[in-house]
């Protein structure tokens, strides 16, 4: 049993009441919890704190069988071909909506006449596959300007920026369809021994009113961390599901950053100064540089807020000083190093390649780092995450900034004891007396195995508050 990614290892632990009551020797526990404990024997597999995703988008994930995923498309044919398929199976009028669009795959971005001719009767909308911008018909163009949702003209290509009042004028997915979605995902994430989530898209009080249900109806397991959005008043907990820092989302486009850097600083500081701790949504250097000078900007006492960096896509090796020096708190995706790495390698001069998701670097400055899949933009495998931290190879196994690759318990403390500090409860992510009871099996320990071996690593069981929520 590894209580946590430095402790030294144990034999048994005991939950009671959702908390650990004891760990250590196997004869210590059995003293402590008497005849009546029900005893599940791990031998030859090894217990872990439940891990941890500190940034993900849940309602993204759930929404996936709703909508046409186009992540392995290669031709904008097929991709017309399944715009096609699904408006024939959907009312007139109604949305065609697609997920993972990704041009740099495709031999060619559809153009919007052609989304019109293979749906003529519905708008359609296609999300890229960071999620930050969308592919429309000139139909769905129409219905979004006769909403008073007037969007930039970029040529019939990818409209970025405009992702949150977009998706407000076209709504959500049924209820109903949604709460099933939020139900498979805790399975999911129960099955890859996810046990807590921070979930990065920032929402109100009554816009996490579809999660409260199914956590309130039993049937999501998992913890939420939910992000707020600017201004929106902090709110009780609501069961599992708490509030967390304020996120800033800054999109850097053909037109420049939106919000400017002077937005940014006053944005900051407004969210700061009414005690909230701000995440920047943080993939540029443009973007990275704004949100130095509008933390460096804060007075001394509300710097010590505990501030992230979502992402940082890329840092200059200037940047890393200034990032430790303010206290900040980064929030990286290693498994894009092995999900989208040879595209940086095509895109990025090799000077640049080390900014890229750094990770040693970071950890070597001080600075606190923790990892998040970013789900649904890649799979919310935690065990990917260990093992591209590890090796920072990509799918054709090339290396991308070797020089950022984490050791063993590091890169396992990414989804424990740095991602519950990121999530600001340090009593998760670890297994001490006292702290939540939430556990996986597995049948190998990730700090003593090669990293190919991690990334194929599937949970045996997983404890969530104490109880089975996997396999059930």
């Amino acid at each position: 049993m590894r209580p946590d990614p430095w402790a030294p290892l144990a034999e048994a632990v005991a939950f009671a009441d959702g908390r650990v009551l004891a760990i250590g020797s196997s004869a210590s526990v059995r003293a402590q919890v008497g005849r009546r404990a029900r005893i599940i024997d791990c031998t030859g597999a090894v217990v872990l704190p439940g891990l941890i995703d500190p940034h993900l988008h849940l309602f993204g994930l759930a929404t996936r069988d709703a909508h046409l995923d186009l992540r392995d498309v290669r031709r904008a044919r097929d991709v017309l071909v399944r715009v096609a398929a699904r408006a024939r199976t959907l009312a007139p009028g109604r949305w065609v909506r697609g997920e993972g669009l990704d041009e740099q795959g495709l031999d060619r971005l559809p153009a919007a006449a052609e989304l019109d001719a293979a749906a003529p009767r519905h708008p359609v909308r296609l999300r890229h596959h960071s999620r930050h911008a969308s592919l429309l018909s000139e139909r769905g163009r129409a219905w979004l300007a006769a909403r008073g949702v007037v969007l930039p003209d970029h040529g019939g290509g990818l409209v970025a920026g405009h992702e949150a009042v977009i998706s407000r004028a076209i709504g959500r997915l049924p209820a109903a369809a949604l709460a099933r979605g939020l139900v498979r995902v805790s399975r999911e994430l129960a099955a890859l021994g996810v046990t807590t989530v921070g979930d990065a898209t920032p929402r109100s009080r009554a816009g996490w009113t579809p999660l409260a249900r199914v956590v309130r109806a039993g049937r999501f397991a998992q913890r939420v961390v939910a992000m707020r959005s600017v201004d929106a008043p902090r709110w009780s907990p609501r069961g599992r599901v708490v509030p967390g820092p304020v996120k800033l989302v800054v999109d850097e486009g053909p037109a420049g950053m939106a919000p400017t850097a002077e937005e940014i600083a006053s944005l900051v500081a407004r969210a700061a100064r009414a005690g909230d701790a701000v995440a920047v949504h943080c993939t540029g250097v443009a973007t990275l540089v704004a949100a130095l000078g509008a933390f460096g900007a804060l007075p001394t006492r509300l710097r010590r807020l505990p501030h992230r960096l979502e992402h940082l896509g890329e840092c200059p090796p200037a940047c890393v000083r200034e990032i430790a020096r303010l206290g900040l708190t980064v929030v990286t995706n290693p498994a894009f190093v092995y999900w989208r790495g040879d595209v940086y390698r095509r895109e990025t001069p090799p000077a640049r390649r080390g900014w890229l998701y750094r990770a040693r670097t970071l950890a070597r400055a001080g600075i606190p780092l923790a990892a998040g899949s970013d789900a649904p933009v890649v799979a919310p495998d935690p065990w990917r995450t260990i093992a591209a931290a590890r090796t920072r190879r990509t799918r054709a196994g090339r290396v991308l900034g070797g020089g950022e690759r984490l050791g063993a318990r590091a890169a396992l403390a990414l989804v424990t004891t740095a991602a519950a500090a990121a999530l600001g409860d340090p009593g998760l992510g670890r297994l001490v007396p006292g702290s939540p009871a939430d556990a996986v099996v597995v049948p190998a320990d990730p700090v003593h195995v090669d990293a190919d071996t991690v990334a194929a690593l599937r949970p045996t069981l997983t404890i969530i508050a104490g109880r089975i929520a996997w396999p059930r």
